[in-house]
């Protein structure tokens, strides 16, 4: 019997047909969708809105911002009044919460509609795109409908000496801004105690600072009685807050008290 005849197969084509598929392989690993940009701690300046079917540029006279807080906050100018709103981010979707604001009215042309229009497109806002510089909030149509420059934001201003004013008290999930009319402020001073007004009367308050650690009070205060409705109220939830507090963030011109669970209680930005 003959000894059966064996065929020799080149190697060299089998591999070359393996280094073809690798590469490819690589390539398809490389093809997820790339991380969500981070926006805490960013501000941006406004460039177009939506109107009437065509992004229109902000009045001349005018600048609006947005700030994105590192506590799940936005704030800013809205043309007149300063704003403020929560916000929740999940990979590119964006929902910014009900927004609150100043109550000051500017005379000029157009800008109360503008500030009314931009407030309105911030809530219909689903999503995001970052472009480097360039930030556009989209539609649930997934339709731009406003679009922002970067900015850069300014340096943390300090807690200590700084005029610093309130803008909203937060109560659980609720966000409310002051009573119309009314002014509360705080300025910690070097000599360990914090003074303002509290919509009312003048409060002061000793405080005692290790790092971002704080604790106010006992709060003493004047005894006017203010008869406009709930300015007693907000003057008492005010106190009551500070000293609550046990913690203070800075990001730029925004500070906020928080109590000793994280729970944000006060927010205010630093005075013109």
């Amino acid at each position: 019997m003959q000894p059966m005849k064996t065929k020799k197969i080149p190697l060299l084509p089998v591999l070359a047909g393996f280094m073809i598929i690798l590469p490819i392989l690589a390539i398809a690993g490389c093809t997820g969708q790339a991380p969500a940009p981070r926006l805490e701690g960013t501000g941006w300046t406004l460039t177009g809105y939506m109107a009437n079917t065509a992004m229109t540029p902000p009045l001349p006279s005018t600048k609006i911002t947005l700030d994105f807080g590192i506590d799940g906050r936005v704030g800013g100018t809205a043309g007149c009044n300063h704003y403020f709103a929560t916000y929740t981010l999940k990979g590119t979707a964006i929902t910014f919460g009900q927004a609150g604001s100043t109550l000051m009215y500017c005379v000029d042309p157009g800008v109360m509609d503008q500030e009314s229009a931009y407030l309105a497109l911030l809530g219909q806002a689903t999503s995001i795109t970052v472009d480097g510089d360039r930030l556009t909030l989209l539609d649930g149509k997934g339709s731009p409908i406003l679009t922002f420059s970067k900015t850069i934001p300014p340096a943390p201003a300090p807690l200590v000496g700084t005029n610093w004013t309130l803008e909203s008290f937060h109560t659980g999930d609720a966000v409310s801004s002051l009573i119309s009319g009314t002014a509360i402020t705080a300025v910690f001073g070097n000599d360990g105690s914090v003074t303002g007004s509290a919509g009312c009367n003048r409060y002061f308050a000793p405080y005692n600072l290790t790092g971002t650690s704080l604790s106010i009070g006992p709060v003493g205060s004047t005894k006017m009685y203010c008869g406009a409705d709930g300015v007693m109220q907000q003057e008492s939830t005010f106190l009551a807050s500070l000293v609550k507090a046990k913690t203070f963030t800075i990001s730029g011109n925004q500070l906020s008290l928080a109590d000793a669970n994280g729970t944000t209680l006060l927010s205010f930005a630093k005075e013109p």
